[in-house]
């Protein structure tokens, strides 16, 4: 995998960020969206960051009241009972958000992330309680590397699954995971190297 180290972004526990060039090159069909999602890929949970699960504990009693009857309501069985280390997560820790058969426990039978629906009826800001790794996806790090996440794990070219002589670029596609992710100064340095390839 050939990598370029992206000068500027808002990653501060990643002095040093690289980018995968397949971020930089056509990956997804013409008509391909991130709006076209179907919560496929929240059917298998989410790694977060300890703090993030810390936040989601804080607001148990918030998020259990937008929560349907047959999800998991006890924020006892909401996380793994296991952490490890990875540098990729600000704290340098993580755990996982459990699954059942409807998918992760924060997938309603809408197909929506409860955490984020509790946090916009609330008036928070729509992300203050959703993982970092739910918000960025199907952009992600590996080893503070900026890459795209599997696309087998969902296999819809029309949402964003990687298809062969792909048309659009991540740029395209999912330019709002891409300036979370990064903020605007990290977008604006990435924009910098497609236009430095495509030239």
């Amino acid at each position: 995998m050939n990598r370029v180290v992206l000068p500027k972004h808002k990653l501060g526990h990643l002095p040093q960020l690289t980018v995968d060039e397949r971020l930089l090159q056509p990956l997804f069909a013409a008509d391909c969206s991130v709006a076209n999602c179907n919560a496929a890929c929240c059917r298998h949970g989410v790694m977060v960051d300890v703090h993030e699960k810390a936040n989601i504990l804080d607001h148990s009693d918030l998020i259990r009241r937008y929560m349907d009857s047959h999800q998991e309501h006890d924020p006892a069985h909401w996380f793994d009972d296991w952490e490890e280390e990875d540098a990729d997560f600000p704290s340098g820790r993580c755990t996982g958000t459990q699954v059942r058969d409807y998918g992760c426990v924060f997938l309603n039978s809408a197909g929506q992330c409860v955490l984020q629906k509790a946090a916009t009826a609330e008036g928070m800001p729509r992300f203050a309680l959703k993982p970092f790794f739910c918000v960025a996806y199907p952009i992600t790090l590996e080893r503070g590397v900026l890459t795209i996440e599997d696309p087998g794990l969902v296999n819809r070219p029309c949402c964003c699954s990687i298809v062969e002589h792909g048309s659009s670029t991540a740029m395209e596609v999912c330019r709002e995971e891409l300036e979370f992710v990064l903020g605007q100064d990290g977008l604006n340095a990435l924009r910098q190297m497609v236009q430095s390839i495509s030239s």
